[in-house]
């Protein structure tokens, strides 16, 4: 391997290392803050619930198997059919993630804020328990 390129995989290497402990220190440090300003309970189970399918959309799209399967097939298409059909297809990819998105936003969302709530579940338990 030529000297340059080991350079340049090593400088690579350093900087998604860098940057991924960077993301661990401030995520603490966001969990610290979190904790000091909501302490345990109702409000940080709002808080948690709220914020739940966020993230599950920013793990699966922004870190997982979308962007592992995407970015491989997304410039291959850009090397096969040129840079103005590539921006149509960002446009028509982008367009279907908002419109689930947002269908998921208004449709299911304050359903599953409910059920996942930590509240919900608990007088859940007590209905069913006095019930039994």
């Amino acid at each position: 391997m030529p000297q340059g390129r080991r350079l340049n995989l090593l400088r690579a290497l350093s900087t998604v290392s860098g940057m991924t402990l960077l993301s661990r220190i401030t995520g603490l440090a966001r969990e610290s803050l979190k904790a000091a300003a909501f302490g345990a309970g109702l409000q940080m189970d709002a808080f948690e619930a709220a914020f739940r399918l966020p993230n599950i959309l920013r793990r699966l799209f922004a870190e997982g198997a979308f962007s592992q399967a995407f970015v491989p097939i997304f410039a291959e298409y850009r090397r096969q059919r040129g840079l103005d059909e590539t921006r149509a297809l960002v446009g028509r990819v982008g367009t279907l993630l908002a419109v689930v998105l947002l269908w998921l936003s208004i449709a299911r969302g304050p359903r599953r804020a409910v059920r996942s709530s930590t509240c919900w579940q608990a007088a859940s338990r007590r209905r069913r328990a006095r019930s039994s």
